[in-house]
């Protein structure tokens, strides 16, 4: 879409130049914002690129009417997934579960297509596979492509299982990070007991059998939300209560915590980092130089914290692969802020994002009671941008991916509001997700008369979905002659034809001639019965115009000529020896020296000598030729000679 606002033209360059030199940061501006539900509560927990460039969601609903097709048996939260194409139109929509509590946790698209789906579920009804006990277990669904399900596994034991992060290993297994107070059926060694929960990592098979799982804690409360793998060893993060058993025993009151483990769930180290407050990372991601970058929220302003801004703040900390704190950033308000999401992004930077409530500190935007707040950090953990996404009521992000490929972004939440970035709602709390994407930046030639005093006015172009993807710039380029650094000459024998080529940079139009396919085209084909001298023009709408001329000649037999001399200096003239003509077939040209030594061959009358042997230059001197070809009749012919190369 050509702009034509000159103020907006204006502002358009400075935004494109800023760009140039520094996409990342900048704040990606918003493509769309749209809820998805019905009349009750939607909550999502994640969601996911798939491979046709759309997202599929996951979460929970309670309705049964709008976006959400009802099942029968629903009394309390079902577990909804959504999949939406790339212009977040809805493709399709599945619900699962009973009379009681389901939600999906992670979701991962597997190598057929189909997904799998973290969630967790407390029924015994309603097509959910028989558990442990009247408690949460843990719930692994297989879905097809189009959202049928294909199998459903129960993890877990009498306790609370809950199942937080998946991740497909390269073997077509899962790793499941998961919380427990079970002691049994699938969850052995709890470190505590009277309901409190372990840390949990499950290695389950392509087909949905438990091959391991194991407890990670101590006495008290431990619970692990996500993990990363790097150099083969797996990297979790969540929270301790506990002083004993895999805790250290600094632990203050609530930490941070970090363990890594090797692939068979052995114990390399457990790390705490926090305050003498409550601490929690509930994400992290692997940055561009190996180190993990956790987020979460600190209500402490001691120990490894250190910036508090109120009663409770984001909180981000980078350390090595071997627990080492790097550094450390506390972001937020007054009021309550909860980092939920964390991203490395192109540039190796980081993006964090979760709720904010505060309206002060360092949140600059407030739109209304909450907001998913985002966080734009260097590799350093320097603030770089800050931005608030919602409306006037309560919105929550709970999480966020990055293609870098084509620069977009997808904010997931639970959203009330109807207004400010989200223009509908659907009940009383939906699933609400924005697209964010750094527009590409482009500069095309634009052909012009006379390059003095050009201008032009940027384009936006927008893409499939009718959203700004492109801007563009115009570089001046003057007109250009149709037959500008092509050859400008070709040779057929009678009866073939040829294409000609132009590569003039405005509107091409060769001269009528009965011989040509079309004279309205780059490239038309001829078919001249005798030496023909083609005339193409390049125009441009406001008159101005190059003419040139490209010659066919036709031969009614092969034809070769020799040169007698040559002269390889590298001024670009001569600088190749070889027959100058045309022949259909059975090709041959060889050169000898004096002494009889065959110094070149060839079998296309366009490879020519350029003067060496055995990569030495060779000395003035006579050379000896010999060309065997076939001509139109098939009768063979060979030509012998002398020449001199002359230094």
């Amino acid at each position: 879409m050509r702009i034509k606002n000159p103020l907006l033209n204006y502002l358009i360059l400075l935004i494109t130049t800023f760009i140039g030199y520094s996409s990342y940061a900048q704040i990606p501006p918003r493509q769309w914002a749209h809820h998805y539900g019905g009349s009750n509560v939607d909550i999502p927990y994640v969601i996911k690129f798939t491979n046709d460039s759309g997202t599929i969601v996951g979460g929970y609903t309670s309705s049964k009417d709008g976006d959400v097709r009802p099942l029968p048996n629903r009394d309390y939260w079902d577990l909804w997934v959504l999949k939406l194409d790339k212009c977040g139109n809805i493709q399709w929509e599945k619900s699962f579960g009973g009379t009681g509590y389901e939600s999906a946790r992670d979701v991962a698209q597997t190598s057929d297509g189909g997904y799998i789906v973290l969630g967790e579920t407390n029924s015994t009804d309603g097509g959910v596979v028989a558990g442990y006990g009247g408690t949460k277990d843990i719930w692994l669904l297989k879905l097809d492509a189009n959202g049928i399900l294909q199998w459903q596994k129960r993890y877990g034991g009498s306790g609370l299982d809950i199942g937080n992060h998946i991740e497909i290993m390269s073997d077509g297994s899962y790793l499941i990070a998961a919380s427990s107070s079970s002691n049994d059926g699938d969850i052995k060694g709890n470190h505590g007991s009277g309901g409190y929960t372990d840390g949990v990592l499950m290695k389950i098979n392509s087909t949905g059998t438990l091959l391991w799982s194991k407890c990670y804690g101590g006495s008290k409360n431990e619970e692990l939300f996500d993990f990363e793998i790097i150099n083969g060893n797996i990297y979790l993060a969540g929270f301790t209560n506990s002083v004993d058993g895999d805790i250290p025993p600094d632990q203050k009151n609530y930490d941070v915590w970090l363990l890594a483990l090797d692939q068979n769930g052995n114990k390399i180290f457990s790390k705490i980092y926090g305050g003498s407050q409550n601490d929690v990372a509930y994400c992290m991601t692997k940055g561009a130089d190996g180190t993990l970058t956790l987020a979460g929220y600190t209500t402490s302003n001691d120990g490894d914290v250190s910036g508090a801004k109120g009663a409770q703040d984001y909180w981000v900390l980078n350390v090595d692969t071997k627990g080492k704190l790097n550094w450390q950033k506390v972001l937020g308000g007054t009021d309550a802020d909860y980092a939920k999401t964390i991203i490395t992004d192109k540039d190796g930077g980081y993006i964090v994002g979760g709720v904010t409530y505060s309206v002060d500190g360092d949140i600059s935007n407030p739109l209304g009671e909450a907001d998913y707040w985002t966080v734009k950090l260097s590799p350093a953990g320097n603030v770089i941008w800050k931005q608030n996404w919602g409306g006037a009521e309560n919105d929550n992000m709970r999480y966020m991916i990055h293609n870098p490929v084509n620069d977009e972004y997808y904010l997931a939440g639970d959203s009330e509001s109807g207004d400010g970035d989200f223009s509908d709602t659907k009940g009383e709390t939906d699933f609400g997700i924005i697209k964010l994407k750094l527009p590409a930046i482009q500069t095309k030639d634009s052909a012009v008369c006379n390059v003095n005093g050009f201008i032009a006015a940027p384009d936006t172009l927008r893409d499939v979905c009718g959203n700004d993807s492109v801007y563009v710039t115009y570089k001046p380029v003057l007109i250009n002659g149709p037959f500008n650094n092509i050859r400008k000459a070709d040779t057929i024998f009678s009866g073939q034809s040829v294409t000609l080529h132009a590569n003039g940079n405005g509107n091409v139009f060769w001269s009528s001639n009965s011989t040509l396919s079309c004279t309205a085209c780059t490239d038309p084909v001829a078919s001249p019965m005798a030496t023909t001298v083609y005339t193409a023009t390049n125009y441009l709408a406001d008159g101005c115009q190059v003419s040139d001329q490209f010659t066919v000649v036709v031969l009614n037999d092969a034809m070769v000529m020799m040169p007698t001399a040559f002269t390889p200096n590298g001024d670009g003239l001569n600088d190749f020896f070889g027959p100058i003509g045309k022949v259909p077939d059975g090709y041959r040209f060889m050169l000898y020296n004096r002494n009889g030594e065959l110094v070149f061959k060839s079998n296309s009358i366009g490879d020519r000598w350029n003067g060496t042997y055995k990569g030495q230059l060779q000395p003035t001197s006579v050379f000896i030729y010999l060309i065997e070809y076939k001509d139109l009749q098939n009768k063979p012919h060979q030509q012998k000679g002398t020449f001199l190369l002359i230094r």
